[in-house]
């Protein structure tokens, strides 16, 4: 299978916690925004208390139908009206919704269950040929193990999506973010750029700015772009264009 010529996206992380849903539903919502029909899946969420999972509402609410731009508003000549909310068909969207807040193997675990590879294979597919693109969000980091034997990037790697990692913006990322870049590249996977995530209102400037520079030339990578923390969907959907419009030209 062609993955790339299908447009499918993995929406990878550096840790878990540094805002890896919030880039998934901002990019479902900027493709449909723009008459691309963009669907989602999460092979697996963990922490789910209620049907819908967290990740999925996120994605949802900002997919929603009533956000539509007003006229004469930057974008609103190009949206086209999606036939629905993404994640429809909740088994589909997310194949494996667990309760216990851990990794996926040992959340499975706790409710006598195992991870099956095969079904997330079909579920993908199944995904990936109902729509024009697929982002596809990880859980955790690269490295969390989807049932004792399996690793998340290892699926990824067999199905060959290319991958998008999103990083946190202050200290601690070089190493996350480089560590990632090469676990990603010594199993071939398509690595498409790094999108930042600030995880404070105001972190300091000159870290920041250092840890994009470092990342970019250390890890030989394109630096999509650096996502504040904001206050509510509009403002978000502003922070995020320019990223966008830079991811929206490896589709």
């Amino acid at each position: 299978m062609d993955i790339i010529k299908k447009r499918a996206i993995f929406i990878g992380a550096t840790d878990t916690g540094v805002g890896k849903t919030l880039v998934s539903a901002l990019l479902v919502d900027f493709l449909r925004r723009r008459g691309i029909d963009a669907g989602y899946q999460k092979w697996a969420a963990t922490g789910c208390e209620e049907e819908v999972p967290d990740d999925l509402a996120t994605v949802r609410a900002l997919a929603d139908d009533r956000l539509r731009p007003t006229a004469g508003a930057a974008g609103a000549e190009n949206w086209c009206k999606p036939r629905a909310l993404p994640g429809s068909n909740l088994e589909l969207t997310v194949p494996y919704r667990l309760r216990l807040p851990a990794s996926p193997h040992l959340a499975a675990e706790q409710e006598g269950r195992e991870i099956d590879a095969a079904r997330l294979v079909s579920s993908f597919e199944q995904a990936l040929a109902a729509h024009e693109v697929l982002v596809v969000e990880g859980v955790g980091g690269m490295l969390v193990p989807l049932n004792r034997r399996l690793l998340l990037i290892d699926l990824v790697a067999e199905l060959a999506l290319p991958t998008l990692l999103v990083a946190r913006s202050g200290l601690g990322t070089i190493n996350h973010s480089l560590l990632s870049l090469e676990a990603l590249r010594r199993r071939e996977i398509p690595v498409v750029g790094l999108v930042m995530s600030d995880e404070e209102a105001e972190p300091p400037e000159l870290i920041v700015e250092d840890n994009r520079r470092t990342i970019a030339e250390l890890g030989q990578t394109t630096i999509f772009g650096r996502l504040p923390r904001c206050p509510d969907h509009a403002s978000a959907r502003t922070a995020f264009a320019p990223i966008g419009h830079e991811i929206a030209g490896f589709l």
